[in-house]
This record gives C-alpha cells, sequence and structure tokens, in this order.
C-alpha cells in the first residue's frame, strides 16, 4: 500500500495569515461589548500584499491598532520573527477590523496559488483531493485524501482550504458544515478549490447564533456573520 501523500512547509501565506490571525483574536479577547467590534482600526496598509511581504522579511515587525476599549500591546513570537501590535490613539491612516476579515479569504491565492494549483490540477486528472492546513504557528500542511473525497479532520487552524477537480467550484452540505464548525471555533476561512477558481466560506466578526442555526438548516441568505465569496484566478 502506498503512503498518503503528506508535508508541512511554510510559505508567505502562512506567515501572513498567523500574523493576523494573533492580531484579530488579540482584538476580539479585549473586545468590549459595550462598543462595535468593528470600531476597532487597523493600520491601513495591512490589506496590501506587496506591503506585507516587505514586513516579511524583518525579524521585527510591529503593527499599529486603535481600540476604544481596553487593549495592551501585545508581544508574540512566531518562526524566530518576533510580532508586535501596538495600540496606537493616534492612529490616522487606517481601516476598519471589518475589512481585515474581509481580506483573509484571498491572502493564499495571492502568494500560494502555484502551490495550490499544483495539488487542483492532480486532482483534476486523478479525482484524488488535497487538504490545505493554515495553522496557528504559521505552517501550512498538505495531506492527501481519498478519489473524490476527503475527510478534513477538526483541527484549529486558522483556514482550511481542499481541492476539486476542475468545473465543481462549489461546497457540499458537509463542506459547509464543516467549515461552520472551524468558524465557530474562531477559525476565519475554508474553501474549495479548482484549477481556475475557489469557494470561500469565511466569518466577518463573531459567528451569531443566529447565523450557526440558519446555515445548519440549509439557510444561507441574509447572513450577518458569515459570508460567502468566489475567487476567479
Amino acid at each position: 500500500m502506498n503512503k498518503k501523500y503528506q508535508e508541512t512547509r511554510i510559505t508567505n501565506a502562512s506567515l501572513i495569515l498567523s500574523i493576523i490571525n494573533k492580531m484579530i483574536l488579540k482584538i476580539e479577547d479585549t473586545y468590549d461589548d459595550n462598543y462595535d467590534l468593528f470600531d476597532a482600526k487597523v493600520e491601513y496598509k495591512i490589506n496590501d500584499m506587496n506591503y506585507l511581504l516587505k514586513k516579511l522579511k524583518d525579524n521585527i515587525i510591529e503593527f499599529k491598532i486603535n481600540t476604544p476599549w481596553d487593549f495592551e500591546d501585545y508581544i508574540e513570537e512566531i518562526n524566530n520573527k518576533k510580532i508586535i501590535i501596538k495600540n496606537d490613539k493616534n492612529l490616522k491612516n487606517y481601516i476598519s477590523i471589518k475589512d481585515l476579515y474581509d481580506f483573509i479569504p484571498y491572502i493564499p491565492f495571492r502568494t500560494d496559488l502555484s502551490i495550490i494549483n499544483y495539488f487542483t490540477q492532480k486532482t483534476t486528472s486523478t479525482n484524488i483531493e488535497y487538504i490545505f492546513l493554515y495553522d496557528y504557528n504559521g505552517s501550512l500542511s498538505i495531506l492527501e485524501g481519498e478519489l473524490l473525497r476527503v475527510k478534513i479532520p477538526f483541527v484549529k487552524v486558522i483556514y482550511n482550504m481542499h481541492s476539486h477537480p476542475n468545473g465543481h467550484c462549489g461546497f457540499s452540505i458537509p463542506d459547509i458544515n464543516s467549515g461552520l464548525d472551524l468558524l465557530s471555533e474562531g477559525g476565519f476561512a475554508s474553501a474549495v478549490a479548482t484549477d481556475s477558481c475557489a469557494l470561500v466560506m469565511y466569518r466577518q466578526g463573531l459567528v451569531t447564533e443566529d447565523d450557526y442555526i440558519n446555515i445548519k438548516t440549509g439557510k444561507y441568505e441574509n447572513l450577518n456573520s458569515i459570508k460567502f465569496i468566489k475567487i476567479v484566478y
């Protein structure tokens, strides 16, 4: 019996996702519900991919935010890089954290598309699906699945994705339920990807009870905290 393919690597997307994850989770952890979560501000260039890639070359990476509630400066280490999140009450050039949630679905396809396409093309030619797991530590794990299906392990990750044959850029009901579980546990996005497009399910803020119940009962319209977006490449 052939051993199934699996590997773990560090990519630009895995590092960027882990940094943004640390920032947003810290903002969410300190969030005071007397305010609107989307009142949190982050420096405006954080959704500029070229800016982020340049930042990755530094050993000390600093980002500024501003929240109307108490937030202490935060220091974390990811892959031997010191990440500093500073609360700057005088932050002038900023975007809402809402815009940062909307940026997350695109990150793997902006920097890791060649990796993703290598495996989606294998899926198109063999019908064997692959799963991609972007974890909290700045790594990407790629695991081989089965013929026209993949068993997505419930692992707390930032972003998971699996490949479909070309022409099948859509979620199955089990895919949606698995993605919902990930988002409800603090993950940010779940996707299916083919050679030419991806469908991404992601959260915009904290998952609400109403949205959770609606999705579990097959109602996908008029959701507030969970969004779906198609990315063509």
